[in-house]
C-alpha cells in the first residue's frame, strides 16, 4: 500500500497549481501538518481550503479526514531516534533562542538523514570535471552561493557566481562541457529556474540544491542535493543548505588534493603580492 509520501511523488505533474503548493506544503512540513485542519493547511499553502479538499480526493482518499490519518499514521512510522532526541532532550518550556537552535539543529539532522555519500561524491566529480563551474542562486540563496563560487574559485579557479543583473551576458557563453550548480528554495526563482532550463537545453549537467524531490528545480537537474529550510522565524534558514556544500568542498579536496594544492598556493602567493592580509608585525606603535 502506498504512503502519502509516494502518493504525492507519483501524482505531483498531474495536480493543478493551487494542488502542488498544498502538496508541497505537506510534504515539507508533516511534522505540522498532522496537528492542522484543512483551514490552516490552506492558509499555511496560500490557497482556498476548497483546494485541500480537492488534493485529497486526487490523491484517492474518500476526504479530508482520510488523507489526514493517513498523513498522521505516516508520521508515527517515520519518527527517527534523532527527532525525538531533539524534543525529549527539552526539560524545560525553551525560549525563544533554545527553539532557534532546536530548529536548526533539526534541520541539520533532517539534511544528514537525507544526504547520501555517493550522491556527494558523484556531485563533487561533476565539479571536478567540468570544463567551467556556473553559479546560480539569487536574493537570500547568495548566503550560499556567493560562499560556494568563492571557495570553488579559490580551490579550482574555474568557477563564476552569475549575477543577477547579468544573466544573459552570462548564460551566453554555457557550454555542453561545463556545469551548472543552481541553489533554489522557496519561492523558487524564476531567473534561477530559467538558468538550469537553458543549460539542459544546451546538453549541459547541472546540480541542484534545494528543499524537496517536489521542487522544479529536482525536475530539471541531472543531480539533486537536498537540505532542509525550515525556521522559527519569518525566514528560511540556509543553516543546512551551507553545511551540503561544505561537504562537497570536503569531497574535492579528498578527490583532488595535488590540484586543489597547487591551485591554493597560487592563491596565497597573488594574497601576498597584493598584501590582502592583516599583519601586526606590520604595524607601528602609535
Amino acid at each position: 500500500m502506498s504512503t502519502i509520501t509516494e502518493k504525492i511523488e507519483a501524482q505531483f505533474d498531474t495536480l493543478s497549481v493551487a494542488q502542488k503548493k498544498v502538496a508541497h506544503y505537506i510534504q515539507s512540513n508533516m511534522q505540522d501538518a498532522v496537528m492542522l485542519s484543512a483551514q490552516k493547511i490552506a492558509g499555511k499553502s496560500g490557497v482556498s481550503e476548497a483546494t485541500v479538499h480537492r488534493l485529497a480526493q486526487a490523491l484517492a482518499y474518500p476526504s479530508f479526514s482520510g488523507m489526514l490519518h493517513d498523513l498522521r499514521g505516516h508520521v508515527l512510522k517515520d519518527q527517527r531516534a534523532v527527532k525525538n532526541f531533539v524534543y525529549t532532550t527539552s526539560h524545560q518550556e525553551d525560549s525563544w533562542i533554545e527553539k532557534h537552535f532546536v530548529q536548526e539543529i533539526e534541520n541539520l539532522r533532517e539534511t544528514m538523514a537525507w544526504t547520501d555519500k555517493t550522491d556527494v561524491h558523484q556531485a563533487a566529480r561533476l565539479l571536478l570535471d567540468a570544463d567551467r563551474i556556473w553559479i546560480a542562486g539569487w536574493r537570500m540563496g547568495l548566503s550560499v552561493t556567493s560562499f560556494f563560487s568563492f571557495v570553488l574559485k579559490y580551490m579550482l579557479g574555474n568557477c563564476e557566481l552569475i549575477p543577477q543583473g547579468g544573466v544573459a551576458e552570462y548564460v551566453a557563453y554555457i557550454q555542453p562541457g561545463d556545469l551548472v550548480f543552481v541553489c533554489g528554495f522557496p519561492r523558487y526563482c524564476s531567473r534561477t529556474l530559467k538558468v538550469a532550463s537553458l543549460a539542459k537545453e544546451q546538453g549541459t549537467k547541472v546540480i541542484a540544491l534545494t528543499d524537496s524531490g517536489l521542487s522544479p528545480f529536482a525536475k530539471l537537474a541531472d543531480l539533486t542535493l537536498y537540505a532542509a529550510c525550515r525556521s522559527t522565524g519569518f525566514l528560511d534558514s540556509y543553516t543546512a543548505s551551507l553545511a551540503v556544500v561544505n561537504a562537497l568542498i570536503n569531497e574535492i579536496s579528498h578527490l583532488e588534493k595535488e590540484r586543489v594544492r597547487i591551485n591554493i598556493e597560487k592563491m596565497e602567493v597573488m594574497f601576498k603580492a597584493f598584501q590582502d592580509n592583516f599583519e601586526w608585525t606590520n604595524r607601528s606603535k602609535p
